[in-house]
């Protein structure tokens, strides 16, 4: 039974985790220049056709044209965590959370790179955070059930 439950709670992540990805290249287009919009959008879409070496050059070129926006740095992280390089994911995603430590979807995001690596205290860390904003709160409350962390 539990089996069942962790495999419907990671296709609901992975579910969110690409909508999330949608959102912070597009919703927060007006927080950011657009040359950084405009190239985290074209790795996210090679991302997408697992062009994977030609994404990773676009978002580097991405951080290089503005250094003060997280997207670049979020997009190579959930990059890295859906490939599983972890290290990887959590260098960028720290990076992100350096720039915007407020930003949803670094916490989220975070909260799913812990949770994989089985670091609980971390995740249930991120998705304490989380269950106070109203757009996170649900899937949050069903991770911290999971992880034994609800209150």
């Amino acid at each position: 039974m539990r089996q069942v439950k962790s495999k419907k709670l990671k296709v609901k992540s992975y579910w969110i985790f690409f909508l999330l990805a949608y959102s912070l290249t597009h919703l927060l287009t007006f927080c950011y220049s657009q040359d950084v919009n405009q190239l985290v959008a074209e790795g996210n879409k090679l991302i997408k056709e697992k062009k994977y070496d030609e994404a990773i050059k676009i978002l580097l070129e991405a951080k290089k044209s503005d250094d003060k926006s997280p997207l670049p740095d979020v997009a190579l992280g959930m990059m890295f965590l859906h490939r599983d390089s972890l290290w990887e994911a959590e260098t960028h995603l720290k990076s992100a959370e350096k720039l915007d430590p407020e930003l949803c979807g670094i916490q989220y995001t975070l909260a799913l790179l812990y949770e994989k690596k089985g670091e609980k205290e971390k995740a249930i860390l991120y998705w304490n955070k989380l269950v106070k904003n109203s757009d996170f709160k649900e899937v949050a409350k069903k991770h911290l059930q999971f992880l034994g962390g609800g209150k």
